[in-house]
């Protein structure tokens, strides 16, 4: 674990070599980008078994993390950094002029468990890439595996004081670089409670501040859905990873036309899933993160027990393990808007389904939600589901598909107590990452 006196040396070397880095030319700190991908690439079984040991991420879910790492450092890799030339100036008769990026200087990131590898690489390829250096400070639950992705960026052979990594046990150095003027913008992402704290914090001394935090993701199946596809998507949204994704599916509003067959085949999908050992390239559904985790879940399941609420687990009886942090999918029905299971984020496998009578009120559902992350929407009518798209108060909108997965090229962001400051992946991470200064020549 690293003390005080690593966290001072860090800030220290980053603001040193800031100048130096931001000055290369944007082509050499791409290079270096690639050099970081093919480090990670030729690590990967070695970061595959770290994130299933560590965190019982699913061999299959543990490849495509490591897959999007790479997508991402090559994408950053990738952009022009080079200035652009804004069109009003030629249309409208001002002069003509450019736009340079410019680095904010030092960014503080912090990350978490979840993702041990996408989600800070996200963050590390884009402030490098333009031009900041970077303090890293993982989730102390995933160490073996930030350490990986650490290693890997120390052979691309960066300067000095480019990058560093903190690791501890607690949130000592986490709040340290949050409130430390030296440090010019602050990415984070996890709870929207911590959120809530950093934003605060970062922001009241003018710090670019970037939150990804919590969601309570829904989905809509109407009438006219292919409703078996709809609940095969849905069943590998809501349970896929034991449902540990900040965009997991955990709200579903069906017609009430189709929803005694949604049901019956989204039982059936369930039934199908593999709940076993993570490290067998067929297992879907994992242990959760923590016997405490485990814990927790029980709680709020017995809770709405005792409410009253009806509930099945369609696989019980059926998993080939034993495990004292395994938590089957469950799914409860009919679950009131009001009720715990439609507003609060579980952060595991527990889908609460109820139904609607049309897409109108499946859309008013979704939205009467603190939470905005993402949303989908399942039908064959391109015009409702464009609809839906301009309504939905939520940063993504997945269509005949379920909410987890994102594209490196399209921007994410999060609504409400989902997000706060500007989004992350595309050109939402260029913008955190750099300021802008207009030259009129």
């Amino acid at each position: 674990m690293n003390t005080i006196d690593d966290y001072e040396r860090a800030i220290s070397d980053a603001v040193r070599a800031k100048e130096d880095w931001a000055s290369l030319p944007a082509q050499t700190r791409a290079d270096m980008l690639q050099r970081i991908a093919s480090e990670v690439a030729s690590r990967r079984q070695v970061i595959r078994d770290a994130l299933i040991a560590e965190v019982a991420k699913p061999f299959g879910e543990a490849e495509a993390e490591i897959d999007a790492a790479l997508s991402m450092l090559r994408f950053f890799a990738g952009w022009p950094f080079w200035g652009r030339t804004p069109q009003v100036g030629a249309c409208s008769g001002l002069p003509q002029g450019r736009v340079l990026l410019r680095p904010r200087g030092v960014a503080g990131l912090i990350t978490p468990w979840n993702y041990p590898l996408s989600n800070p690489v996200q963050k590390i390829a884009a402030a490098l890439v333009c031009g900041n250096t970077v303090v890293w400070r993982p989730s102390a639950l995933c160490i073996s595996s930030s350490r990986l992705l650490s290693e890997a960026i120390a052979a691309a052979v960066l300067p000095k004081g480019v990058f560093s990594m903190l690791i501890e046990d607690g949130s000592v150095l986490s709040r340290r670089l949050v409130d430390d003027v030296r440090i010019d913008a602050v990415s984070f992402t996890g709870s929207t409670e911590v959120g809530r704290q950093i934003y605060a914090t970062a922001s009241a001394r003018l710090a670019a501040v970037q939150c990804e935090m919590g969601g309570k993701n829904a989905a809509v199946v109407l009438a006219n859905a292919n409703l078996q596809d709809a609940a095969r998507k849905i069943a590998l949204g809501a349970f896929g990873f034991a449902g540990q994704k900040c965009t997991a599916l955990s709200r579903v509003f069906v017609e009430a036309t189709v929803i005694d067959r949604f049901s019956q085949c989204l039982e059936d999908e369930v039934c199908a899933l593999v709940v076993g050992d993570p490290r067998w390239e067929s297992t879907i559904v994992g242990p959760v993160i923590s016997r405490e985790k485990k814990r927790q879940l029980d709680l709020v399941c017995n809770g709405a027990m005792a409410r009253g609420l009806r509930w099945v687990r369609p696989g019980e009886g059926q998993c080939a393990i034993e495990n004292d942090a395994l938590f089957l999918p469950t799914i409860f029905y009919d679950v009131p808007q009001d009720d715990p299971l439609m507003q609060d984020e579980l952060f595991g496998p527990v889908l609460a389904v109820a139904q609607v009578e049309n897409v109108g009120e499946g859309l008013q559902r979704v939205n009467d939600c603190r939470y905005g992350l993402a949303a989908s929407i399942f039908t064959s009518d391109v015009a409702v589901a464009r609809e839906f798209a301009s309504r939905a108060e939520v940063g993504i909108v997945k269509v005949n598909q379920a909410t987890p997965g994102l594209s490196v090229g399209l921007p994410a962001s999060g609504w409400k107590n989902s997000g706060a400051g500007i989004g992350e992946l595309a050109e939402e991470s260029i913008h955190f990452f750099t300021k802008t200064t207009s030259v009129f020549a």
